[in-house]
């Protein structure tokens, strides 16, 4: 439960900034722990389409297929200590429904993704909660389902940056705060290349690669947690 409250509370201190104010910063350290037993846990769309996330541990929520629209942000899950946690999925016709097991003090990304026989799937990822308050934490995940060596190098140079993550898996590090052009692929086929700016120390990023409607995608994100309220 350490781990998972000084995560959460660098994942709130960096929205503030370096430059945040002394009285903003001590609001944040006095926010609401939640309760020990509990774990934070977010919701990824991968799809080719805008899915609807119906929890019964969580509110409803829809999430579209724009980069930011993709991504939620980690929200407290209380009492998850021998609890199924289920979700109901939708998306146009498809449908799919999951019981997920997590554990106390943890983080939890659920990949939202195609199923069998045309339904829809939870795949969950627990994250690694190692971090440096005194650089940049930066996660790939391959969020493509059957493609065992997803990769992120530096363009141009192509020096790997992450190699070999297995699909349904993420891989984690330190780096210090850059400004670079990175090139995600899987399977011999790779996603445009994108930008990644604006990382700060302090900063936790996560990096998406996927194939919604079969053509392959990467983009960047900056985690971020939900507030809890007793």
């Amino acid at each position: 439960m350490r781990a998972l409250r000084r995560l959460a509370l660098a994942a709130s201190l960096t929205v503030l900034g370096a430059f945040a104010a002394p009285a903003m910063a001590q609001q944040i350290l006095y926010e609401p722990v939640p309760p020990p037993g509990s774990a934070y846990l977010r919701f990824v769309n991968t799809l080719g389409a805008e899915v609807t996330v119906k929890p019964d541990f969580l509110a409803e929520r829809r999430m579209g297929t724009a980069p930011e629209d993709r991504v939620g942000g980690f929200a407290v899950v209380e009492k998850v200590a021998g609890r199924q946690l289920r979700v109901e999925l939708a998306a146009g016709t498809a449908t799919g429904r999951a019981s997920l097991t997590i554990e106390p003090g943890s983080f939890n990304t659920i990949l939202i993704q195609p199923g069998p026989g045309g339904t829809l799937a939870a795949l969950p990822v627990q994250d690694d909660t190692a971090f440096n308050q005194n650089r940049a934490r930066l996660a790939f995940y391959n969020a493509i389902p059957g493609c065992a060596d997803g990769s992120l190098m530096l363009e141009p140079g192509k020096q790997a940056v992450f190699q070999g993550v297995a699909p349904g898996k993420a891989s984690a590090r330190s780096v210090n705060p850059v400004t670079a052009q990175l090139l995600a692929s899987c399977g011999g086929r790779s996603a445009p290349v994108f930008d990644l700016k604006g990382v700060e120390a302090g900063g936790m990023y996560s990096i998406w690669l996927m194939q919604p409607g079969g053509e392959p995608l990467a983009f960047v994100t900056r985690d971020r947690t939900l507030r809890w309220q007793p």
